[in-house]
């Protein structure tokens, strides 16, 4: 008997209905849920899978060279398996004690590149990073990523901006390191650094933090292109940096594991 145009519709329609349901039903609980993006954001504990990824102590050649072209140090410097933390952006008046707290439980100096209108607004944690015992990093007044097209004049002020605003925090406190906005470091900008007794640092390891892709995506990044002398990029300030702070600890942990010695980069 032949079926209705009615009838035809109807029982598409159903059928477009039951996959759906079927569909829902065999979706993982929870996977679109907020909790379940909590979970993938949450803070790794160093799994044996990533520990195997990371390159022995002994032997392994770092992938850059120690100083590039420009003169902007890219590795430690130091022998054997080390590895220094930085910290760009601060101070941030939540973040940065976070940071602070975990370096001081596991004993570590880092380098904090500051950004001289934070270091205007939060002297006192410019005076606690420097009481810690933390290197001082320049990262310019304005974080202006396109520093290197602007006219000596301009690269000076944002370099000996930040330092004055440094000094105000902490009187005579040393800054030996300088790190360009966006990393866009060239040999003008390296220049002037250089005449203000600043070296310019760069990194090896960058895991992206900034994009903000959850603990245990920067955890793993840092474990998995870890090598001896090297550099990591971390922040603690210019937006939400919870992902950097969660993930700390295990980074840490994992590297330790792995046999890395935490070192402040040489000048």
């Amino acid at each position: 008997m032949p079926v209705s145009r009615e009838l035809r519709a109807a029982l598409i329609l159903c059928l477009i209905v039951g996959v759906i349901v079927g569909a829902a039903r065999s979706e993982p609980p929870g996977s679109t849920s907020a909790a379940a993006e909590t979970a993938q954001q949450a803070a790794p504990k160093t799994p044996d899978r990533v520990l195997s990824l990371v390159p022995a102590a002994e032997g392994g050649k770092p992938p850059v060279a120690e100083v590039d072209k420009a003169g902007t140090r890219r590795l430690t410097g130091r022998d054997g398996a080390t590895v220094a933390l930085t910290f760009d952006d601060g101070p941030h008046p939540e973040q940065t004690p976070q940071v602070l707290r975990i370096l001081r439980q596991y004993e570590i100096k880092a380098t904090f590149c500051l950004v001289g209108e934070m270091a205007r607004l939060y002297p006192k944690l410019v005076q606690e990073i420097a009481d810690e015992g933390h290197r001082l990093c320049d990262h310019t007044v304005s974080h202006d990523t396109s520093l290197p097209d602007r006219d000596p004049g301009v690269i000076d002020d944002e370099i000996a901006g930040t330092l004055a605003a440094i000094d105000d925090a902490v009187p005579g406190v040393a800054v030996p390191f300088f790190r360009a906005p966006g990393g866009n470091f060239a040999a003008n900008v390296n220049e002037i650094a250089a005449g203000h007794d600043q070296v310019p640092l760069g990194w090896s390891v960058d895991p992206g933090d900034w994009r903000k892709p959850g603990a245990r995506a920067i955890h793993d990044y840092v474990a998995e292109h870890i090598h001896p002398g090297a550099i990591v990029l971390l922040h603690d300030g210019g937006g939400d940096r919870a992902g950097t702070v969660a993930a700390l600890p295990a980074i840490i942990e994992t590297l330790r594991a792995a046999g890395y010695e935490f070192v402040l980069p040489r000048g």
